[in-house]
């Protein structure tokens, strides 16, 4: 029973990760990770502490709907992993400065989480989320 709650636990904090980014909510985003948590873009840069969190979040513009499936969680007492697909869809009417306004979702990036978490005395929290994207880094809409 305590693995099944333990996994919904965690992919309860994964969708909370998904929506406070994607609101632009930057304290509750690094709020998801450790305070000494980081996000490892392979190919890109990594964002380490609490503060480069928040100004992740901060500094990224709206416009785009994190979605996360196919969740494979693996639980050792109060540490865990989980690998998931990401899928970056842009949402209608968001896009960057200057271009035409999106008239449908659209399917921005695809790629896969690697994540490592710890339970804390406050739940689940993401050590490192290690993003491999199917398609080259670039600066992206929210």
């Amino acid at each position: 029973m305590r693995w099944a709650v333990d996994r919904a636990l965690i992919r309860e904090l994964t969708a909370r990760y998904n929506h406070c980014f994607d609101s632009g909510d930057a304290t509750g985003f690094a709020s998801t990770f450790l305070h000494e948590g980081e996000v490892v873009i392979e190919g890109g840069p990594t964002i380490s502490g609490h503060d480069a969190l928040v100004a992740m979040c901060t500094q990224t513009p709206y416009g785009t709907m994190h979605v996360t499936t196919d969740a494979e969680v693996t639980l050792d007492g109060d540490r865990a992993t989980q690998r998931c697909t990401i899928l970056v869809v842009g949402r209608p009417g968001a896009g960057r400065p200057g271009d035409e306004p999106r008239r449908h979702p659209s399917l921005q990036r695809s790629g896969i989480y690697d994540d490592e978490l710890v339970r804390t005395p406050e739940g689940w929290r993401f050590v490192r989320r290690r993003v491999t994207l199917d398609s080259p880094t670039r600066p992206e809409s929210r």
